[in-house]
């Protein structure tokens, strides 16, 4: 009888060892595409010098790089920043100014900081979202993967941000 409660005791040992090993897998897998994606996102801003809109601009690379690699999550943006309300839709109608008492929940947030010095500088700040979403207890944590773009000489984003 000793045996028998000693060997399962074991044997819940050796299952939450896997099913927490399998978890920190499963977030670490999730903390990585996040911050590719953010990096691509970044990327591409850097590359077409701003936030522009269009099909073939900025905005609409960005959703479809988004779209293409599965990236579904949503969480809060913080105020001063705009928000993509949707994937789908490659103009500036597809962000929204966030305010401080609005709680929706968008795919990734965008700031564009501008100084001035001997000239007229930009960058932005990225925001990209990755949520710890069990299939029992649902979506349990959301994280936020964020980075900036090197500064920017002259933006081509005026219809978003009319600076």
């Amino acid at each position: 009888m000793r045996e028998t409660i000693g060997t399962t005791w074991i044997f819940q040992l050796v299952i939450a060892f896997i099913l927490i090993f399998s978890s920190y897998l499963a977030i670490m897998t999730n903390y990585a595409k996040a911050f590719k994606s953010k990096n691509e996102v970044v990327s591409i801003i850097e590359k077409y010098e701003g936030l522009t809109s269009g099909n073939l601009k900025g905005i609409g690379i960005i959703n479809n790089y988004l779209s293409a690699t599965g990236y579904h999550s949503t969480g809060a943006c913080d105020p001063g920043y705009y928000g993509a309300v949707n994937l789908e839709d490659s103009s500036p109608s597809a962000f929204e100014y966030v305010d401080n008492d609005n709680n929706k929940r968008y795919y990734y947030c965008v700031e564009k900081v501008t100084f001035t010095g001997t000239k007229v500088k930009s960058y932005y700040n990225v925001v990209l979202f990755f949520n710890l979403d069990l299939p029992v207890l649902g979506e349990l944590f959301t994280f936020r993967a964020t980075g900036s773009t090197t500064e920017l000489d002259a933006t081509y984003d005026q219809d978003l941000f009319g600076v």
